[in-house]
């Protein structure tokens, strides 16, 4: 007897086995995704989207088990993204006992080592971005990438920001950021304004009351300049200005990442300090609610695919090396996107080069953030994906991003093939100093296409890689 059309429909779902044998690992997966009505699971079974899927929770810890029905949102080689069908409260209330259970038996966490300056990561914190007083922590918790290898180094002390003149250097850049106050990491939005008054938008990393690190749009802000900073409250949109000075560059491949600024001891008024702590605090409530986690177990591309499917609205924030950049949706569509001074469908692809990394995704839309027309988001990765297409098909002599372009002026005047727009506009800023990554940023042609203009100009002679 031929099957009937809606026997597929009354299948038995595929089984999931997601169990714990840990109190420790059921305690990280609940704070980070089952407490949200969801899990993430590894399974090399193949998956269609929206397919139904029983999930047998097992914790051995505790005796228990749950037989849980969800609905695939994400699905790629070796894991798969569940969404519990099951309302939120009514499944918190099934995971409870469980969850009181891995809480009496999970070890006391260790107490924090001495060169932590800020507080303990929150249980549900997957990675943390902070400048600590000799190292950046930028990664999965315990995870730090060390910014000073002399072993040599004095001993930090209690004194601010200062040189390290005792360590034989007299670099104006070669600075350590001393902890003065309590330091938290935070991503609000904020603005640096220079002598010149001109306005460059920026987002803090990390916020206290006598210093902050911020990633800023635009220009690069030399080590000493005194700016004026203002940081905006992630909720009431209260503006706090203050003045500062770049004390410190975080440069990695050519490229500013981040400054870290210092604030005179006149700002450090109770004003501020509690405005730092209620900026940290609405922050904090943010975070909590977001997912976060590496970067290179699904990819910017499939990352992205996954939360606009799953959220309306949404900034997904991701980081590499010393750089971060984020990406808004809305509808379906792409609002923003920016690295540093690139924006669009450049940034984009810049993004979804990344091998390895942190991601943050929050379901909240910044206004100051939306201010693009959207453009479909299948579309606009596509569109990426085609420009990094075009960037590894290109042949040419290897392009370090911090090198320097030299300009042959006694070729200019020879003749040739008329020089095209973008070819022009690299010669204008090879000849004003300007490092590869910082001519790949400024024009605004996509890096395939600058990249190819500064390779024929090195085939004709017109510049030289310093």
């Amino acid at each position: 007897m031929p099957a009937r059309p809606d026997a597929a429909a009354h299948a038995k779902p595929h089984r999931l086995e997601l169990a714990f044998a840990d109190p420790k690992a059921f305690l990280d997966e609940y704070a980070r995704n089952l407490v949200r009505g969801g899990a993430m699971i590894r399974s090399e079974h193949r998956f269609a989207l929206r397919e139904i899927v029983e999930v047998a929770l097992e914790a051995a810890f505790a005796k228990g088990a749950l037989r849980l029905r969800a609905e695939v949102v994400h699905a790629s080689s070796g894991s798969v993204a569940v969404e519990f069908l099951e309302a939120t409260p009514r499944l918190r209330e099934l995971l409870e006992p469980l969850r009181a259970q891995a809480e009496r038996l999970a070890p006391a966490p260790p107490p924090p080592t001495p060169s932590r300056v800020g507080p303990a990561p929150a249980a549900d914190d997957d990675f943390s971005l902070a400048l600590d007083e000799d190292e950046l922590v930028l990664g999965l918790e315990g995870e730090s990438f060390d910014l000073d290898d002399d072993p040599a180094k004095p001993a930090a002390t209690p004194q601010g920001f200062e040189t390290n003149a005792q360590a034989g250097t007299t670099d104006p850049n070669d600075r350590t950021f001393r902890a003065r106050a309590e330091r938290s990491n935070a991503r609000v939005r904020a603005a640096v304004r220079g002598p010149t008054g001109k306005s460059l938008p920026a987002v803090t990393r990390d916020v206290s009351s006598t210093g902050m690190l911020l990633s800023v749009e635009g220009e690069e802000l030399p080590v000493g300049r005194e700016v004026q900073v203002s940081i905006q409250h992630p909720t009431s949109g209260e503006q706090l200005t203050v003045p500062a000075k770049v004390v410190r560059h975080l440069a990695a491949d050519g490229v500013v990442g981040a400054v870290a600024v210092e604030l005179p001891t006149s700002a450090q008024t109770q004003d501020l300090e509690r405005f730092v702590t209620e900026v940290r605090q609405a922050d904090a409530q943010q975070r909590s609610a977001g997912i976060r986690g590496p970067l290179e177990e699904l990819g910017g591309a499939s990352l992205l695919q996954m939360f606009a499917a799953l959220s309306q609205r949404g900034t997904l924030a991701m980081s590499h090396g010393v750089e971060e950049g984020i990406v808004v949706f809305e509808a379906g569509c792409l609002r923003h996107a920016r690295i540093g001074s690139v924006t669009g469908t450049k940034a984009l692809a810049r993004m979804l080069s990344w091998r390895d990394g942190l991601f943050e995704f929050r379901a909240h839309v910044d206004p100051g953030d939306a201010t693009e027309a959207g453009v479909p988001m299948e579309a606009a990765i596509l569109d990426a994906l085609r420009m990094l297409d075009e960037g590894q098909r290109l042949s040419g002599p290897l392009l370090p991003p911090a090198a320097k372009l030299v300009v042959e002026r006694s070729q200019l005047s020879t003749t040739g093939p008329a020089l095209g727009k973008t070819e022009q506009a690299v010669l204008e800023l090879a000849s004003a100093g300007f490092t590869v990554r910082r001519i790949l940023d400024v024009i605004p042609e996509n890096d395939a296409a600058i990249r190819a203009a500064i390779s024929a100009l090195i085939e004709r002679g017109l510049v030289r890689l310093a």
